[in-house]
């Protein structure tokens, strides 16, 4: 029986030799007595020392006087039996009747596992596997597996966690990165996290991503729903809690989190980012604008970058922009007749825009022609054909306007278009507007590639360990540049 259970440093001796100290009352409890002798067996593949009272043992229990008592202490430095334990900074000591075991803290352990994995994957030149929440209809799962592909890393979706069954369905039936073995799990997050037969059932992956819902984030969301925080809307406020347990059930090597912007800023990230640094991971952020790569939606999303340590990644580094390459919305238009009934006077937004001017109101339609390069953000109501989302004008007629189709919306975002084109106008106009541009992230798959071959190959060895700092692109139209530190 356990008597009690403590965490401790592995130290280092005078000659930088490891080194493990125990003393107290604790080793008393167990019968480690001054003077007690025991053996130690080491379980090197284990990572795991245990300590047995034994009258025979080698060993004996030292002691130190402390407040005029004398304190049982155990000194062990040896190289060769500690040697397993140096991937780790911390030991967890289970202390019994007689027994004393001595292993790599939870944290260190579960770390060391995963990089094991992965790196064994990546040696073996398998695929990589990867978990997606909030799934969609998979954009960033589509975008990341793209662009892993491109650095010559394959990859597969091990599981899909998403809360609408037709997503999931859609996702399963048009996205490359849906897989065979992707094992499909139709429950919110939040359930589904704290469902301990469904989430012992979740398989241990490489890579993890999400895009949790961001509607409590978003300066719209919060003012619509009148929140002094995210963190108070009841349906999504609370979503990083049940996102973290599946993050502890899946151990990824990688964490990517995709957001707006204002998530950065939110108690959410705060919680995420110090839960993730304490579980053994590196954290990097950065604002990735769609404009930076080739696509025509000026969206901005937060990408949250984790990594585990020892892969000293430096994704950031590694993103290319293609700020040099400029799109016009005459190149994403299908051909839609001048006579079509999709063009119309939309007479009622136009009124409204009137009686929005005349108020103050800082509404105003967003009407495009063929050589614009700037399309503004198409939202998941984009089919209720709202007063402030992008417009075409129609090319003879300047009294008429449409609404982008659904395979022009996937185009605007750089979204494969045969993801969504033959789907009811709404249903696609919402899975596309609650998505994200495909470019950035598409980039971001590319050089998290990059760094995963370098970490293979002993390339990132020699890196500094600071955390980096958060970032932002910034590119000149024509030249394309490279994520750096600010």
């Amino acid at each position: 029986m356990t008597t009690a259970i403590a965490t401790t440093k592995l130290a280092s001796d005078k000659r930088g030799n490891p080194r493990i100290w125990i003393e107290g009352r604790k080793l008393e409890q167990a019968g480690f007595t001054p003077q007690a002798r025991y053996r130690m067996t080491i379980d090197a593949d284990k990572r795991r020392i245990v300590l047995a009272l034994a009258q025979d043992g080698d060993r004996t229990v030292s002691r130190r006087a402390r407040r005029g008592k004398e304190m049982p202490i155990v000194d062990i430095v040896n190289a060769g039996a500690l040697s397993s334990f140096l991937p780790a900074s911390t030991l967890r000591i289970d202390f019994a009747a007689g027994t004393i075991t001595i292993e790599p803290s939870a944290n260190d352990a579960r770390r060391i596992r995963r990089e094991a994995r992965t790196l064994a994957r990546l040696r073996e030149e398998s695929p990589l596997r990867c978990g997606s929440v909030s799934t969609g209809l998979g954009v960033l799962s589509h975008a990341l597996h793209e662009g892993l592909a491109k650095s010559g890393i394959a990859s597969e979706l091990a599981f899909s966690v998403e809360i609408d069954q037709e997503y999931q369905d859609l996702c399963a039936e048009r996205n490359p990165a849906w897989h065979t073995s992707t094992q499909s799990i139709n429950m919110p997050l939040q359930e589904f996290a704290f469902d301990k037969q469904a989430i012992d059932k979740l398989e241990e992956v490489d890579i993890l991503e999400a895009g949790i819902p961001c509607t409590a984030h978003s300066i719209a969301g919060r003012s619509k729903k009148k929140l002094a925080m995210p963190e108070h809307d009841p349906v999504a406020g609370h979503l990083v809690v049940g996102f973290l347990a599946i993050v502890a059930a899946a151990n990824p090597s990688v964490v990517i989190v995709e957001n707006v912007p204002q998530y950065a800023e939110s108690a959410s990230f705060a919680i995420l980012t110090n839960q993730l640094t304490e579980w053994g991971y590196d954290i990097d952020h950065a604002i990735l604008r769609g404009e930076d790569f080739e696509c025509l939606e000026h969206r901005h999303r937060m990408a949250l970058i984790a990594t585990s340590r020892s892969m000293n990644a430096r994704v950031h580094e590694a993103i290319q922009t293609c700020a040099n390459i400029q799109l016009k919305v005459g190149d994403i238009l299908e051909d839609v007749a001048e006579d079509s009934p999709l063009w119309s006077e939309m007479k009622y937004l136009k009124d409204k825009e009137d009686r929005d001017r005349i108020a103050g109101k800082g509404f105003r339609m967003q009407i495009l022609g063929p050589d614009d390069t700037k399309v503004g953000t198409i939202g998941r109501g984009y089919a209720k054909v709202r007063s402030t989302e992008p417009k075409l004008r129609h090319p003879s007629d300047t009294s008429l306007l449409r609404q982008f189709t659904p395979v022009e919306h996937a185009r605007i975002k750089g979204v494969p278009e045969d993801m969504v084109s033959d789907l009811p106008m709404t249903t696609a106009h919402e899975m596309l507007g609650q998505s994200i541009v495909a470019g950035p992230f598409r980039a971001l798959g590319v050089a998290l590639g990059s760094e995963l071959s370098g970490w293979k190959e002993g390339r990132n060895k020699a890196r500094q360990s600071e955390q980096p700092k958060a970032i932002e692109i910034a590119a000149t139209p024509d030249q394309p540049t490279q994520l750096g530190l600010l």
